[in-house]
């Protein structure tokens, strides 16, 4: 009678155990089959909240535009894995359940990474070029601090995480028509939406991002974009001026041969640090600021000076460069009803408006860049020479003979300049001197 109780104890403690073992094993595809890609991609002993973010801020917008997996007509973007933050956690993980769900890539060139600070919130964002609509939907940072808190210990979390509705999880999600023939033909309602941040203040980003992809953008211009966390004007301006010093000043080692002085700066710069790899931290880009009474004494011929390019060469200790400009009166006239001054009219639709009609028409400027783009000045000098010209307190414009040496012009100015009073005394005296001839010359 013992034997047989002791079986039984032992059959009911491995049923026990087998029914423990079966709970946990139980995949969370049972219930959530829709997150199976996901589970695939990154394997189910690995999966965080973080990736069924990225999964559920996927689903939603398959359903919204009505598109499904692998649709290269639809462009995914989202600032998770860059810098964005969740307190503690960095948001990586989130970028594979947009691409296991969606199948949208970097390498397939429909998923930007947009560069955005550590603290910024966390979004994502996905555009159907064929029918302009975009949706938009920003993370709840504080409810998923919660369930990757949990996750760490609680193996129930992902499972309450996929129970949660979409408006707990997202504090924001907007659909909007953003394709650019219907936003430049009728911006003024796009303005009050602008100024209404449908976007969570990234609508500019959003506008240019999604609208000049849509045209066809190239790898290296993508990673540009990312950087600069959108596309406008300046930034083609410096893709352009990176492709015209490639054929003007070719390197085959431009982020240790190359030295890039901006002078003055603007967004172009960001195209070179990705292009080039001449990043500050390699000590390869220098900028050099104008100040509004240095720009007024440009010559009229270097008045859309941009950059300066020198090639160094190590073993003959020299260093080849050019001075290049950028026609933006030029681009202006040719591009239509714009201005420069539309740059700065924010109180308008006219600041946004100018630079996606400018960003549309630079498109087609990629493969001449000559067009805008001119050499002011080629000269060679010792690298001991270009080291003047990285340095503190030195325009390199002056040395190189582009615009008059401001401390110069005021020195000259002070040696030819006289007291007033000085000079009725230097009259007196030659007046005085004159009657004194006359009086002697009458005696």
């Amino acid at each position: 009678m013992k034997k047989i109780w002791n079986i039984i104890t032992l059959v009911i403690f491995l049923c026990s155990i087998f029914t423990v073992i079966g709970s946990a094993q139980e995949s969370i595809v049972n219930n959530y089959p829709e997150v199976e890609p996901l589970i695939n991609f990154v394997g189910e002993d690995y999966l965080s909240v973080l990736h069924l973010l990225g999964a559920k801020a996927s689903i939603i917008a398959m359903n919204e535009l009505g598109f499904e997996k692998n649709n290269r007509n639809v462009l995914a973007l989202t600032d998770a894995g860059y810098m964005a933050e969740i307190g503690e956690y960095t948001t990586e993980k989130a970028l594979d359940g947009v691409i296991s769900t969606t199948g949208n890539s970097q390498g397939k060139g429909n998923l930007i990474n947009v560069h955005k600070p550590y603290n910024a919130k966390l979004w994502f964002a996905f555009f159907d070029k064929e029918s302009g609509d975009c949706i938009y939907l920003e993370a709840n940072g504080e409810v998923l601090k919660t369930y990757l808190n949990r996750e760490r210990t609680d193996v129930g979390a992902l499972a309450d995480f996929m129970e949660l509705a979409d408006n707990e999880i997202f504090t924001r999600i907007a659909k909007e028509n953003i394709g650019a023939d219907q936003l430049l033909s009728n911006p003024e309602p796009w303005q009050e939406k602008m100024n209404a941040k449908v976007f969570g203040g990234n609508e500019f980003s959003m506008i240019t991002l999604c609208n000049i992809w849509a045209e066809g953008l190239s790898n290296d211009f993508l990673k540009v974009a990312e950087l600069h966390d959108h596309i406008c004007p300046g930034l083609t301006s410096g893709y352009l001026i990176a492709e015209y010093v490639k054929k003007e000043l070719p390197s085959p080692n431009p982020r240790n041969e190359y030295t890039i002085i901006s002078i003055p700066p603007w967004c172009k710069d960001d195209a070179f640090i990705q292009i080039f790899e001449t990043n500050v931290g390699h000590k390869r880009l220098f900028v050099k600021w104008l100040t509004t009474e240095q720009k007024k004494k440009l010559p009229e011929e270097a008045k859309n000076v941009a950059n300066i390019f020198i090639r160094e060469d190590k073993k003959t200790g020299t260093g080849e460069g050019i001075v290049v400009a950028f026609d933006w009166d030029k681009a202006y006239q040719l591009c239509g009803n714009v201005s420069r001054k539309d740059l700065k009219a924010f109180d308008t639709h006219r600041w946004w408006y100018m630079r996606l009609k400018m960003d549309l028409f630079m498109m087609d400027y990629l493969d001449q860049p000559e067009e805008l783009i001119t050499t002011l000045k080629e000269f060679t000098m010792d690298l001991e020479e270009v080291d003047r010209l990285k340095s503190a307190g030195v325009n390199p414009l002056v040395e190189l003979g582009i615009m008059e040496d401001d401390v110069k012009a005021e020195i000259e100015t002070e040696e030819v300049s006289a007291d007033p009073g000085v000079i009725y005394a230097l009259v007196l005296i030659i007046l005085l001197l004159v009657a004194v001839g006359y009086y002697m010359k009458k005696k």
